[in-house]
């Protein structure tokens, strides 16, 4: 149109043949003549270009928008998909501690003693037909009708009449077998059956059946079992008696009841001597001492034949000298056990300045049984006045600031579980109780713990060295936390790694790495970890699809050596199941502490290199020798050190004195119940 009405306007300019204008001059000639719709023209077309482009830029935000929800709906879906085919990251699970149940205690089959009982009286029967045919082979004259009689438990009645006493045999009750009760474990029965098989005559009563010295030797130890940690009621017999009518049958039954029930009690003294009351395995999993058992056969047959069994029956408790002085101990806290009150505490007691709580005046009265001297006499009116109102006024603070400070503990004045954990330990009967439960469990150890070895007290957070019988070294050490307990064994020191790798455990690579793993599958590259497959080839942890991994986990992750390495700079090996071993750490800081369970159950040592050089019988100086250039190398001991990863809460130290701990992973509770278990299974067992 501006075309038409530019040829219009021009031609009537032109006098000649007119000439056609370009698009531009007739589009200039246009602005010229019309400047304000020049004007205006631009304009729209400058708001059609914004428009356009507005146009544009929201179609592409929109196409941005919809490809980022199609790529965050196939992500979705992917994740979906790898969900529905993931493995679930189950964690596994470490050992716990489980309701004790105890040992079988079942009848002892006795009527399996009928045939041999049958055929050794047989031939007691032969011999005595073949003397009285042969009077001069007869050395013994006498009429046999008359029978003995039995009163007790202990002793058999001494009555004799005109005619003289019948000899007593126990070949002679076959008949009897069936009648007498008579209950012990397994074991034990199977012993006394094998053994009275091949030797059906009494151990413990005379021809007369009356008891010997062998019974009166015995009975005197059994009586005596509570000196030695044991409970005296789990060797007590059951009461038998004869009335005036009783018959000859009666009595043989007596005096058999009498003979069968001291040896089981005998056999059972001599176990629980050896190897403990309780199974240890069955207290948690935690615990693990295998070989607790002995030949009871042969144990009986030596009894029988020893004319002292009564040393015999002493010699099976442990050896080692910390069992005499624990003993000792025991003797003379139970005197001052005799008549003391004991003051307790509630559990998860906790008290700020100025609260009022009712436990205030049972810690008051701790504290006061456990002050210093210059303490009592500090603080004379606070423990001289009367707290049941439970008011924490401000004296009684101060006092309690005092008392932190004396233990080497924060005066804060708050009194919590590290402060009253402090308090308990001069009551003689708690502290008893810890010494029976060291005494057991020293019973799960060989006999002796040897000239040489390192023992690992875990309540205490020591490790010590003692070579020839004396301790050479003591240092502090980090132990497992109470969710990755340490645990309780003993075991052999093969060699010292220098410079170790860290082959995580598969336990710490599903419970913790796992998770970290699915987030971000990087992880253990950018730690600088190595990874390899189950063939041996080193791969990248970021091109594994984690979602496919579970408690299976096929590969081996390890930390190369070097300053980070969660070992330090070496770790001494004694090769188990349980992955324990001591080793150095580069956290130092934990060994400031008072109470140190912090690892994931192995033992980290303050002075790693001076162990190292103790059971390499070296010196430090050749430990750092073998350290430097940081290559991974071993060595081995001349000879293999025992080590005892322990746990006792009251255990001697080098001058006789014994310490107590407390415990940390409640292990004396549980040991406490397993001996009750026991307690009530052998009282139903004898009917009590």
């Amino acid at each position: 149109m501006r075309k038409i009405l530019a040829l219009i306007i021009a031609s009537t300019f032109l006098t000649a043949t007119p000439v056609i204008p370009t698009p531009a001059e007739a589009g200039g000639l246009f602005e010229t003549l019309f400047p304000r719709a020049a004007k205006r023209r631009k304009e729209r077309r400058q708001r059609k270009r914004v428009r356009r482009q507005r146009k544009n830029d929201l179609l592409f935000q929109r196409s941005r928008k919809r490809v980022r929800k199609q790529q965050k709906r196939a992500k979705k879906v992917l994740q979906n998909k790898r969900r529905a085919v993931a493995v679930k990251p189950t964690k596994i699970k470490g050992p716990s501690f489980k309701v004790y149940y105890p040992r079988a205690i079942k009848p002892v089959r006795l009527a399996r003693l009928a045939k041999a009982f049958s055929a050794h009286e047989q031939k007691l029967l032969a011999a005595d037909a073949l003397r009285k045919t042969n009077p001069e082979s007869d050395l013994e004259t006498g009429a046999v009708d008359v029978k003995p009689k039995l009163i007790s438990e202990k002793t058999v009645i001494d009555e004799t009449r005109e005619n003289g006493l019948a000899p007593v045999r126990l070949s002679a009750g076959g008949q009897l077998l069936k009648s007498i009760p008579l209950k012990s474990s397994p074991s034990l029965g199977k012993a006394m059956v094998t053994f009275y098989k091949a030797s059906p005559e009494f151990i413990w009563l005379n021809e007369q059946g009356q008891p010997n010295n062998k019974a009166t030797a015995v009975l005197s130890v059994l009586a005596d079992a509570a000196s030695y940690g044991l409970a005296d009621e789990d060797y007590a017999m059951p009461l038998l008696s004869v009335g005036d009518d009783a018959t000859e049958s009666d009595i043989l039954r007596a005096a058999m009841q009498f003979e069968f029930s001291t040896t089981t009690a005998v056999l059972r003294y001599m176990a629980d001597a050896r190897n403990g009351r309780v199974d240890p395995n069955r207290i948690s999993g935690y615990h693990d001492f295998s070989g607790l058992g002995s030949n009871y056969g042969k144990l009986l047959t030596a009894l029988a034949d020893n004319e002292d069994p009564a040393e015999q029956m002493l010699s099976a408790h442990p050896k080692d000298k910390a069992f005499d002085v624990l003993k000792n101990e025991l003797a003379v806290l139970r005197e001052k056990a005799v008549g003391f009150d004991s003051v307790v505490i509630k559990r998860r007691t906790f008290i700020k300045p100025g609260q009022t709580h009712d436990q205030l005046e049972n810690i008051v009265e701790s504290i006061r049984r456990k002050a210093s001297s210059e303490l009592l006499n500090k603080h004379f009116d606070v423990f001289s006045v009367d707290h049941s109102e439970g008011v924490y006024s401000p004296d009684v603070v101060e006092m309690v600031r005092d008392f932190q400070r004396s233990v080497k503990l924060k005066p804060d004045g708050i009194i919590g579980k590290n402060s009253i954990s402090r308090m308990g330990g001069a009551d003689p009967k708690v502290q008893l109780d810890k010494v029976i439960y060291a005494m057991e469990r020293l019973r799960w150890h060989p006999d002796r713990l040897g000239n040489s070895y390192v023992f690992i007290n875990q309540p205490q957070y020591r490790a010590t060295y003692i070579k020839n019988g004396k301790p050479t070294l003591s240092m502090r050490t980090v132990v497992g936390k109470p969710s990755n307990q340490t645990y309780f064994f003993h075991d052999k020191i093969e060699y010292v790694e220098y410079n170790p790798y860290w082959g995580i455990p598969r336990s710490i690579l599903v419970n913790e790495m796992l998770p970290k793993l699915r987030r971000n599958s990087n992880y253990l590259d950018r730690l600088g970890y190595e990874i390899t497959n189950m063939r041996g080839r080193k791969i990248s942890s970021s091109s594994v699809d984690w979602y496919g991994v579970g408690q299976n986990f096929p590969y081996n992750v390890r930390q190369p050596p070097g300053r980070k390495n969660a070992l330090g700079e070496l770790k001494i090996m004694f090769p188990n199941k349980h992955s324990i071993y001591m080793h150095d750490t580069p956290a130092k800081s934990l060994f400031k502490r008072s109470r140190r369970a912090f690892s994931h159950g192995c033992v980290r040592l303050a002075e790693p290199r001076k162990m190292a050089a103790a059971v390499l019988g070296t010196k430090i100086s050749s430990i750092q020798n073998k350290l430097a250039g940081g290559e991974n190398k071993q060595q081995r001991l001349k000879q293999k050190i025992p080590v005892y990863v322990a746990y006792f809460t009251a255990w001697p130290n080098s001058k006789g004195k014994v310490n107590y701990y407390g415990d940390m992973y409640g292990r004396d509770k549980a040991l406490q119940r397993a001996m009750v278990s026991e307690k009530k299974a052998r009282a139903k067992a004898r009917g009590a």
